[in-house]
């Protein structure tokens, strides 16, 4: 018995391992609104700097490897790149406008966007059941936008932003499955930061002061790269060795939730009974959903080879 103990300690181990950097990717992501609202400066040149700074990040990485990005990486995964900076752009100037809360909940209606349309488009199974569950989700999130407290944080201007970049998001994962192809993490992330940055450059531009971050937004823009840009897509990778890429995403759940904590404990917003109820009214029909989309997308594929590592979103 004593062999076959030691045999199992180090997928035991690899698998603990797993779990820590799943909890921590969540944790980074989660944490965006909010690090973007105490950065205290304009969304959009956030973005910029934040896209500039995670291009070089992960340019250095790939030429580590010996490796560069080619014309044809460009050409194949140039429409991701665009949606990708245009989410990043709108979704920070909302969060500048409006309350955590709002933002974080408003941005985990992506997937019930993201399925519909893979079914439409990729043939994708969706479970009729998940439907019902979304519109319980969609409910939850409009509880919580129409319970705001009249002085809060949260906007119209925010909530519209916080829509607009929804839907960007949606763009950017649908086009990235579509083109992405086989591309490795690494490879795909180098090419579309450069593309996203320069997507965002007129935007900054037409903002004025490209470099007129304050010494607050010039730190906090860092503190959003090694989190978001770069730990949390480095430990998604690492997770994916051990951890199976359904409860990764089902673990992602837990983001609106965790965001509205940090931004009670960062920011001293707060939200009231109702707001609370909304919460986890979206939160369990997230939860739902993705349970049972992933439950019926297993059923319904023979056993295959292991997936690809796959990106998170890009401001989760």
């Amino acid at each position: 018995m004593r062999p076959a103990t030691k045999a199992l300690t180090p997928a035991v181990g690899a698998r603990t391992f797993g779990v820590l950097a799943v909890v921590g990717l969540v944790v980074a992501f989660s944490l965006s609104s909010t690090l973007v609202k105490r950065a205290e400066s304009p969304g959009v040149l956030l973005a910029f700097w934040r896209m500039v700074t995670v291009s070089l990040v992960w340019n250095l990485v790939l030429w580590s490897t010996g490796r560069r990005v080619t014309a044809d990486d460009v050409r194949q995964v140039f429409l991701p790149g665009v949606f990708f900076g245009l989410n990043l752009a709108v979704f920070f100037a909302g969060a500048t406008h409006n309350s955590v809360a709002n933002a974080a909940l408003i941005g985990s209606l992506a997937p019930f966007v993201i399925v519909p349309a893979g079914a439409w488009l990729f043939r994708e199974y969706i479970h009729p059941w998940a439907l019902l569950f979304a519109a319980l989700a969609f409910g939850g999130v409009a509880l919580v936008l129409f319970s705001a407290p009249p002085g809060g944080d949260a906007t119209l201007e925010g909530n519209v932003f916080g829509l607009i970049a929804m839907l960007l998001l949606v763009a950017y994962v649908v086009s990235t499955r579509h083109f992405r192809r086989d591309m490795d993490v690494t490879t795909f992330m180098a090419t579309i930061c450069p593309i996203a940055a320069l997507t965002v450059l007129p935007l900054a531009i037409a903002h004025g002061d490209v470099f007129g971050l304050s010494g607050t937004g010039w730190k906090y823009m860092l503190i959003l790269t090694l989190t978001s840009g770069v730990a949390a897509q480095g430990l998604n990778v690492f997770a994916q060795k051990s951890i199976q890429i359904g409860t990764i995403g089902i673990a992602q759940v837990a983001q609106p939730a965790l965001a509205v904590v940090w931004s009670f404990l960062m920011l001293g917003e707060v939200v009231n009974g109702r707001q609370v109820a909304g919460i986890a009214v979206v939160v369990t029909g997230l939860l739902a959903f993705v349970l049972l989309n992933q439950r019926a997308a297993r059923g319904s594929l023979a056993p295959a080879a292991a997936p690809p590592e796959r990106p998170l979103d890009p401001v989760r």
